[in-house]
C-alpha cells in the first residue's frame, strides 16, 4: 500500500467516524434536563431492568443497551433521542449505535450519578 492510499484510507475512516460523532451531543445534567423537557424528547435509560427499578429519570423508558434488539426498539421512538446510564459509558455506546443508524442523540454526561449530584428529580 502506498503512502497516498494509506492517507486516503485513514481520511475516509476518520470522516465516517466523525459523521456519527456529530450526531451525538453530550450535555451536563441541567442542560440535558432542559433539552429533554423543552423538546419533549424520548428518554431512554439504557441500564439493566434491575438498575432502572432502583430509580430512574422521570419519564424514562428502559431499554438495555446490551439487548441485541436495542437499536430497533430505541430507534422506533423517534429521530431524536435522549439516553443515559449510570455514569455515561453505556449511554455513549448507545448513542454511537443510534447515531450510526441515523439518529440525533443527546447523551447525559456522567449519567444518573451526575443527575443526582445536580439534585434533580428521580422516580422509583
Amino acid at each position: 500500500m502506498t503512502k497516498l492510499s494509506i492517507a486516503l484510507t485513514a481520511a475516509v475512516l476518520f470522516a465516517a467516524c466523525g459523521s456519527d460523532a456529530k450526531h451525538i451531543h453530550t450535555l451536563e445534567a441541567t442542560e440535558f434536563a432542559t433539552k429533554v423537557e423543552g423538546f419533549n424528547l424520548p428518554l431512554i435509560d439504557v441500564r439493566t431492568a434491575e438498575e432502572y427499578a432502583e430509580g430512574h429519570l422521570p419519564g424514562a423508558v428502559n431499554i438495555d443497551v446490551n439487548n441485541e434488539a436495542f437499536v430497533g426498539q430505541a430507534g422506533s421512538l423517534g429521530n431524536t433521542i435522549a439516553v443515559y446510564c449510570l455514569r455515561g459509558s453505556r449511554s455513549m455506546k448507545a448513542a454511537t449505535l443510534l447515531a450510526k443508524s441515523g439518529k440525533e442523540v443527546y447523551n447525559l454526561d456522567g449519567g444518573i450519578t451526575a443527575w443526582k449530584k445536580a439534585e434533580l428529580k428521580i422516580e422509583h
